[in-house]
């Protein structure tokens, strides 16, 4: 998330055409879907501009804060306009927060507590359902307390052990959507980071980490909808409630003949629970860079494979993502590119290639406001689905 305390309030319509006459048909919806909440985004947009206003003064202070809060915000409208499954076109408005915080321990150098919530939809929707801020619900996904010496760092608590980045850092609005298959979250963890400055050779941190899944009574929803809760009989990887699931990643950069260039290494074995027949196995390798091309233009490419063996548990069926992406900046504007395949190999069953693509074209305001506009194609089990959408950002937070 940024440093930059503010409000951040997203808002993305997507809008379903009429095949008949695409144009007409899309600028017809865009009207009628987007007319009804866009009061709402409105006015919400005022409130909040005005509350991150009023909160920076108290991020001035120059004394070590024992309190950092920052709450970002979206305001979210998805609209699938055309699809070849039935009942996938409709319209979906929603909120999402994340509220984070991190607690100090000020007489002990170092040390912090951190947590961090979600809200946002918990659940699927129903076939042709339009919903406006329905299914709601807020849960804790990370809670764990952090010891920094700068050489080493530890974690221990409910976190994301950290296996792959794409699911995080692809541009766009929808650019992280797929690669988000294989991000691992929400695990009771230990985890160990030590950091290494080779000067010329680069900053490099090596991590390694053992987990288990959340069941317990952090997993549940506090905020309206249910999404449901998971004990150990329900199965799973990593679902043991004992630490024999494990990490190691390596991620650096900072080479003096390539000083915007960043990579990512990682291993993840996830040990099966009651019903998984095996365990899966994870790899992941990734690579980015920024390029400063003058005249305040930039261009950051990003690629990153990520294989899983045995995935979910299950004996022989391996899947493949493969990501590519580009943002370029200039100025306040970005424009960003990006594709993940997927490839489903099963022992018995036929190979299963879906994939998604997206672009999008995005404005940063003075104000810390973003706006961006996008697309995006997803072919899933060999159905297609388009999908606009625009999306607005901000975010505030306060220290003390």
């Amino acid at each position: 998330m940024s440093d930059r305390y503010g409000l951040v309030l997203a808002f993305s319509l997507k809008i379903q055409g009429n095949p008949q006459n695409k144009v007409s048909g899309l600028l017809s919806t865009f009207l009628s879907k987007s007319l009804r909440p866009w009061g709402i985004l409105s006015f919400s947009l005022l409130i909040l501009t005005g509350l991150a206003t009023a909160s920076t003064a108290q991020t001035r202070a120059e004394k070590p804060a024992w309190l950092e809060i920052k709450v970002p915000v979206e305001l979210q409208n998805d609209y699938d306009y055309a699809s070849d499954t039935s009942g996938n076109e409709r319209n979906n408005l929603a909120v999402k927060m994340e509220p984070e915080a991190t607690f100090h321990v000020l007489p002990v150098p170092g040390l912090s507590v951190f947590a961090h919530g979600v809200l946002e939809q918990v659940a699927d929707a129903s076939p042709n359902e339009d919903r406006y801020f329905k299914d709601q619900g807020f849960f804790i996904e990370d809670l764990f307390l952090r010891y920094e010496t700068g050489l080493f760092v530890f974690r221990g608590g409910k976190m994301n052990p950290g296996f792959g980045t794409a699911w995080d850092k692809a541009p766009g609005i929808y650019g992280s959507d797929m690669a988000e298959d294989y991000e691992v979250s929400e695990r009771i963890a230990l985890s160990g980071t030590v950091n290494a400055d080779l000067e010329k050779l680069g900053k490099h941190a090596v991590t390694a980490g053992t987990f288990f899944l959340d069941t317990s009574s952090l997993q549940n929803t506090i905020v309206s909808k249910s999404r449901g809760t998971l004990g150990r009989a329900d199965g799973g990887v990593s679902n043991t409630g004992d630490f024999s699931s494990f990490n190691v990643a390596v991620d650096g950069g900072a080479f003096s003949g390539a000083p915007a260039l960043q990579y990512h290494l990682g291993f993840i074995y996830q040990a099966n629970g009651v019903d998984a027949a095996q365990n899966e196995k994870g790899y992941a390798a990734g690579l980015s860079n920024l390029f400063d091309l003058g005249g305040d233009m930039a261009l950051t490419p990003l690629v990153e494979v990520v294989r899983l063996n045995d995935q979910g548990g299950t004996a022989n069926k391996d899947r493949t993502y493969a990501t590519l992406s580009f943002l370029g900046e200039w100025k306040s504007w970005n424009v960003a590119l990006a594709t993940t395949r997927r490839r489903t190999k099963e022992t018995g069953a036929a190979t299963v290639s879906d994939y998604q693509y997206q672009a999008s074209l995005g404005y940063a305001f003075e104000s810390g406001l973003t706006a961006d506009f996008g697309w995006k194609r997803l072919k899933e089990s060999g159905a297609i689905t388009d999908r606009i959408g625009l999306l607005f950002t901000y975010e505030f937070g306060f220290r003390c």
